[in-house]
């Protein structure tokens, strides 16, 4: 996986056991033994703001249609999904075709999304150290 990979995860595993189809975000390019920190995205409102950018008072970033790889009208980025995942959970993905890149955002894109993180209360400090 690389920095800005936008990855469709067919089975993701949710904590309460759930599993479904998500889009995956890839925020870092880890050192040796760092994990990947990965956001999960969806097409899904809710009570979200349809309103470009940051929200990290509200825990998101939104995203309009057709912004790099995204075709819906909005799609947010989650920061309460903020999940750590080491490289051999990486290759069993891949490996079985569980992972799939889609695309890559903007360098600007990514750098919004993960400043819009650091300034939310998802993220400790040696998370925050990682992205680099």
């Amino acid at each position: 996986m690389r920095k800005g990979e936008i990855i469709y995860c067919s089975k993701y595993q949710f904590p309460d056991g759930g599993q479904d189809d998500k889009l995956i975000i890839n925020l870092n390019d880890p050192g040796q033994n760092e994990p990947y920190l990965l956001l999960l995205a969806t097409s899904q409102q809710g009570t979200r703001l349809n309103s470009q950018g940051c929200h990290s008072g509200k825990g998101y970033y939104t995203i309009p249609k057709n912004t790099d790889f995204f075709v819906k009208d909005f799609t947010w980025i989650l920061f309460y999904t903020l999940r750590e995942f080491n490289l051999k959970e990486e290759l069993k993905e891949s490996w079985s075709g569980n992972f799939i890149t889609k695309g890559f955002l903007k360098d600007e894109t990514l750098r919004a999304i993960i400043n819009c993180l650091k300034a939310s209360n998802y993220i400790n400090k040696l998370q925050s150290l990682l992205l680099r």
